[in-house]
């Protein structure tokens, strides 16, 4: 039977929020930073899990462990992480794993997946902190022309021979260099700040343009200012080399909006947050 599509009816939205079959599972969209919030939940569970860990699924099938995920503690049952680092433009799907107190892991949970969009042009490439992903920016980039893979070969001269004798290893990793551009002095100040807080960034752009995601660290920053005294506009030449991703194991859960500093805005005491009445899993992802 063909399925007709009327072109005059909306495409439908993407689902936001996903529960996984078990009920186990809850994986929401955060679309002003890219990244998702993950909730599991095992109040059900007898015995309650000390931790979880949270993976997601990679494009070669294999199971990828979230940072700050890896493991997660599970007051009262409940595990919250937050994945800055999912692919963009398809459906990922995340598991969770509970974890007693003795360590031992059961049985994974079912999936849940949603697609986290990919970013609109112009702004059309995230810079992403590994440490903070609140620092994380969709920026404008006006040149990325080149990667540039360093070879790694040493050449021995052979007396009486007219070849030489090559001896090659791994091709480096690429390095590279980008231009961005920012419009306002706010947008100028979260640049430098996210460029050299000395921490690895995860770059990420559209599908079609054919740069994967990689993580990089930043180098020399050159800021430009073509305008005259009063023009906000700036113009930033940013080195990267371009590195493994770092380590999940023991690394904290980040949830922008959510730091303690964050917290305490609202909240400036522990007995003002605590006369809220307020879940840890209201406290971190807001329900």
């Amino acid at each position: 039977m063909s399925i007709v599509i009327d072109p005059s009816v909306p495409t439908p939205t993407p689902p936001v929020e996903v529960v996984s079959p078990d009920g186990v599972l809850t994986v929401r969209r955060d679309d002003p930073h890219a990244g998702v919030y993950l909730i599991a939940d095992y109040t059900a569970a007898t015995p309650r899990p000390e931790r979880v860990r949270f993976v997601r699924i990679g494009a070669d099938g294999a199971e990828v462990p979230v940072r700050g995920g890896d493991t997660a503690w599970a007051p009262g049952g409940v595990a919250v992480a937050y994945d800055h680092e999912a692919p963009l433009g398809g459906a990922t799907v995340w598991h969770a794993y509970p974890i007693s107190s003795t360590g031992t892991v059961g049985a994974r949970s079912a999936g849940a997946a949603v697609a986290v969009p990919e970013p609109e042009p112009l702004l059309d490439v995230w810079i992403k902190s590994i440490a903070d992903p609140a620092l994380s920016m969709r920026v404008l980039v006006t040149a990325w022309p080149a990667l540039e893979y360093a070879e790694r070969q040493q050449k021995y001269d052979v007396l009486g021979s007219s070849s030489p004798v090559m001896r090659v290893d791994v091709w480096a990793l690429p390095a590279s260099s980008m231009t961005i551009e920012t419009s306002t002095l706010v947008e100028r100040a979260a640049l430098l700040e996210l460029l050299t807080s000395g921490t690895t960034v995860l770059v990420q752009t559209r599908i079609v343009y054919g740069r994967p995601d990689a993580y990089w660290v930043p180098g020399k920053v050159t800021e430009t200012m073509p305008g005259d005294a009063a023009d906000p506009y700036r113009r930033f030449d940013v080195a990267l080399t371009s590195v493994d991703r770092p380590t999940t194991i023991g690394a904290p859960v980040r949830i922008p909006g959510r730091s303690y500093a964050d917290s305490a805005v609202p909240w400036p005491t522990y007995a003002d947050r605590t006369a809220t009445g307020q879940t840890y899993r209201d406290v971190t992802v807001g329900a």
